[in-house]
């Protein structure tokens, strides 16, 4: 969409218009379908075959209705188009900045939990039992956004696999929103895909001990092979450029991968140890577990663009370790484990609005540039006798 994008800023952008407010209306367009997604389908669940049971007297099912998802595909494709368009604008209009590059890269880290959850809730998957699927869908897209930001914190450059998320990630995420609108939530609970192609194609291959292992008696379901296509995708490009990284930059730049590695395996055992806590509070645990990532990224952003060192610790991150290791030790359950859990969520957003208002407040007072205005001159400090 990249063309498409330099065309509309070529003949229909006006130059008063700031970048970062075209970033900010793309983001708009997510967070309204986020909560279109959240109202009929608050558990994420609601429209899969699991979710039968779940509607009048008579057993009949209750379907909630499925235009939000169309909404969500229209939605993806004008957020890819507006980013896009931003730094084709800065360029245009000669407002390139460092705030922009920030303001740019943050808003695609907050926008990856409204994709991850609206997929979930595409592709019907239940907070009961398809656990390991969801969180793939969740953590898989924050890692690959992690990796390139970790890469480019030591290489200075930005380099995007062929296949990578802000393009052919949207594009694929708004077909699959666009295939649920037209074919429903069923669709992604039959075996089609693993029955004419991964099947016969893919598994055929693999010896019989690790098939019998792995895949279920019935087969893979084609929402579970959409997490397994993104485990073998993230798979690849962590291997390519991990070993590129050791190679050149030794094993400690491995530490900075500390908050990532957090985010993957800290829900896992979280999960073990209290196998309803995803089903209790779906949004809850995305939100605390994306709340982390955009605080740890945007800060590996921030610090590559400053040439400070990066501290991997994160502090927020010691509450979700103590979180983790009093449930994994059973000293931790009932409602007092999800009382922290919901005020921990609360603390996680109150402080990333602080933080986003204050480093924004503090690059625009440094460069004397307006955040969302490209027209006003920024006043001048007077000087203190």
């Amino acid at each position: 969409l990249s063309p498409l994008a330099q065309y509309i800023v070529d003949n229909w952008t006006p130059t008063w218009a700031a970048p970062n407010s075209i970033t900010l209306f793309g983001l708009c367009w997510m967070v309204v379908s986020y909560g279109l997604v959240w109202f009929y389908y608050p558990n994420m669940d609601e429209g899969s075959p699991a979710a039968a049971g779940d509607g009048d007297v008579d057993g009949d099912k209750t379907v909630p209705p499925l235009w939000p998802f169309a909404f969500t595909s229209i939605a993806m494709l004008i957020y890819q188009t507006l980013d896009n368009m931003d730094g084709k604008q800065s360029r245009k209009t000669g407002s390139s900045s460092p705030l922009g590059l920030l303001f740019d890269h943050g808003c695609d880290a907050v926008n990856s939990v409204f994709g991850s959850a609206n997929w979930i809730a595409a592709l019907g998957l239940s907070p009961r039992s398809d656990q390991w699927q969801i969180l793939t869908l969740v953590v898989v897209p924050m890692a690959a956004f992690y990796i390139t930001t970790w890469e480019e914190y030591y290489t200075h450059r930005l380099v995007l696999p062929i296949i990578n998320g802000p393009t052919e990630g949207l594009l694929m995420g708004a077909t699959l929103f666009a295939c649920t609108a037209a074919l429903g939530v069923d669709y992604w609970h039959g075996y089609e895909w693993y029955n004419n192609v991964f099947g016969p194609y893919v598994f055929a291959y693999l010896p019989e001990s690790v098939t019998s292992a792995i895949v279920p008696a019935d087969g893979f379901r084609n929402c579970d092979m959409v997490p397994i296509i993104t485990i073998l995708g993230l798979g690849q490009e962590a291997c390519i450029k991990g070993f590129a990284m050791i190679r050149k930059y030794g094993l400690g730049c491995l530490k900075d991968m500390f908050p990532m590695i957090t985010l993957c395996v800290a829900p896992l055992l979280i999960g073990y140890a209290d196998t309803t806590i995803l089903q209790r509070h779906p949004r809850v645990c995305l939100h605390v577990i994306a709340a982390l990532f955009v605080e740890a990224v945007t800060q590996l952003m921030l610090d590559h663009m400053t040439s400070r060192p990066y501290r991997a610790i994160r502090p927020l991150f010691v509450p979700l370790l103590v979180f983790t290791a009093l449930i994994w030790f059973g000293l931790l359950e009932g409602q007092l484990t999800d009382e922290l859990l919901v005020s921990y969520q609360a603390v996680l957003v109150v402080h990333l609005l602080m933080k986003f208002s204050v480093v924004i407040h503090e690059i625009c007072d440094l460069l004397q540039i307006w955040c969302f205005d490209i027209v006003t001159k920024y006043p001048k400090k007077k000087k203190v006798l």
